[in-house]
């Protein structure tokens, strides 16, 4: 019997976020507290305890209003690697979501892709996380919703369109976090976000009729950060990807998106321009 199955996989609460953190730090991801607080407030966040009683392995299944839910926060400690957590933590995740009819999709790393492809997986697409250093000054905040005037139920309502699932408890999450700015197109047609993270500021989504306004909401949403920032582009938005470059950004990583036994566009991604980050979708 492998050691992963003797140890049970038990929920995790609100009581385990600076132990889910410590994962999340130790794997050099750019979540913060408010994160995992949304997964196991909003969706079903479960994990792995040695016999310690230290968190050793971290999944969560968090359902959309529409016809998916994302599979997310899929971590396992250095020590602990290869010994089947990570499977079963997923396995787990994916039978949440399916058992509430659910199709569940995932944000895979290049190395987790063929992972994923074997318990089912399919690609969707892919995009690139873009990131560009510190100036060393420090980020000049403007406080909740950037200090804008923004329609909320429009913010949701694009969101849905593009993303393909109604997700209001998130965007309503990240509009109340201290350190988030949203930038709306005049004609409201569009907006673009930038909230804090642990390591660097995460901007998207960005939602917009045309990658030429997309760039101008990145223009005005970046324009007072001078810290750290990642932006996750959608592989198939050239423009966007020379914009960043003449702006001083390089590629970090790349990311599939991926769902399980499904092969069908997700919303309208044509105004889908940078995407919330690979835990959020």
């Amino acid at each position: 019997m492998a050691i992963s199955e003797v140890l049970p996989i038990v929920g995790l609460d609100t009581d385990d976020v600076e132990a889910a953190m410590a994962l999340s730090t130790e794997a050099g991801w750019n979540q913060v507290r408010e994160d995992w607080c949304h997964f196991i407030e909003k969706g079903r966040t479960i994990g792995v305890r040695n016999n310690e009683g230290r968190l050793v392995g971290s999944a969560a299944a968090l359902p959309y209003d529409g016809a998916f839910g994302f599979v997310g926060m899929v971590l396992v400690t250095a020590e602990w690697r290869r010994r089947g957590i990570a499977t079963r933590l997923v396995d787990q995740c994916v039978d949440t979501l399916v058992s509430q009819d659910f199709v569940p999709v995932l944000d895979a790393t290049e190395a987790g892709e063929q992972v994923y492809v074997r318990q089912g997986f399919m690609a969707q697409f892919r995009f690139d996380r873009w990131q560009r250093l510190s100036k060393g000054d420090e980020y000049v905040r403007s406080g909740t919703a950037g200090g804008e005037t923004v329609d909320v139920d429009r913010l949701i309502e694009l969101d849905a369109r593009a993303f393909g699932a109604r997700r209001p408890l998130l965007i309503r999450d990240f509009l109340g976090r201290k350190g988030t700015r949203c930038v709306m197109c005049e004609s409201g047609d569009g907006f673009a976000f930038v909230r804090d993270g642990r390591r660097a500021l995460q901007a998207g989504p960005v939602v917009a009729m045309s990658q030429d306004a997309a760039i101008a909401l990145l223009d005005r949403l970046l324009e007072t950060v001078s810290q750290s920032v990642f932006v996750d582009v959608p592989a198939v938005w050239t423009g966007i990807g020379a914009w960043l470059t003449s702006r001083g950004f390089t590629i970090q990583r790349s990311f599939a998106r991926m769902a399980l036994n499904r092969s069908s566009p997700f919303g309208h991604t044509e105004n889908l321009f940078t995407v919330a980050g690979p835990e959020f979708g």
